[in-house]
């Protein structure tokens, strides 16, 4: 029987998607992977789905684990690096608005689902890093996330130095949005979850939408298209 690597808890229009590989700090294995793309599949038609880990850590990176067994090649770490990427993009394209809820490590890949959701609240045991230079690899995901999410003189201190920064450096940084005592951080979420799920469906993926699409504009192109946008929204309401 495949052992449950994440688990989901609904709760009406919001759904809490947990890593559960605790012994392991969440690390991710191509099954967790799997697991974890096949989770937000599932729950597409949730409104909200808040992304947390079993402590101590929310995601400690990839399982390097995996990479150490002798069968491990080029092609295959080819392949792995892709598998992660699919699941990356399936939670960019989730209809669902993404919170991520930080209880503790988040390190190369824990990092890029921190990028990839749209909000993320922060225990105050959080950590943020991108360590692959010290693997001497360069973080493929967490830092060309990071460069895409955050200033670029912040990105480049993550992926230059290694290291981890604090949550509440996280915050300053704009990784996260707020930081909370450990207690208090899934039922932030769900607080946080539970006002962004009062909005109609259609209005918050239109929403969604320009959040991803309007970053990446110049200035005149996303003005011109926030106004096509709030037009359609308001049509739906």
């Amino acid at each position: 029987m495949t052992e449950q690597l994440v688990t989901v808890e609904t709760h009406g229009d919001v759904a809490i998607v947990t890593l559960n590989r605790p012994e392991k700090r969440n690390a991710v294995n191509r099954e967790l992977s799997l697991q974890l793309r096949r989770a937000f599949v599932a729950n597409e038609e949730r409104k909200v789905v808040v992304l947390t880990g079993a402590d101590p850590a929310f995601c400690a990176g990839v399982d390097l684990n995996e990479r150490r067994d002798p069968k491990w090649s080029d092609t295959l770490g080819a392949e792995d690096a892709q598998h992660w990427l699919d699941t990356i993009e399936a939670i960019r394209r989730t209809p669902s608005v993404v919170i991520a809820a930080v209880n503790g490590a988040a390190l190369g890949g824990g990092l890029t689902l921190v990028n990839a959701a749209e909000l993320a609240i922060a225990s105050g045991r959080a950590r943020f890093g991108a360590p692959e230079l010290s693997f001497g690899s360069f973080p493929a995901l967490s830092g060309s996330s990071s460069l895409l999410t955050v200033a670029p003189k912040h990105a480049a201190e993550l992926i230059l130095t290694a290291e981890p920064v604090d949550a509440f450096t996280a915050q300053r940084w704009g990784i996260v949005n707020r930081v909370v005592s450990h207690d208090e951080l899934i039922l932030s979420a769900r607080e946080l979850a539970d006002k962004i799920a009062a909005w109609p469906a259609p209005t918050l993926g239109f929403a969604k939408r320009a959040i991803h699409e309007l970053a990446q504009r110049g200035w005149s192109a996303a003005l011109n298209e926030g106004v096509l946008i709030s037009a359609l929204t308001r049509r739906l309401t």
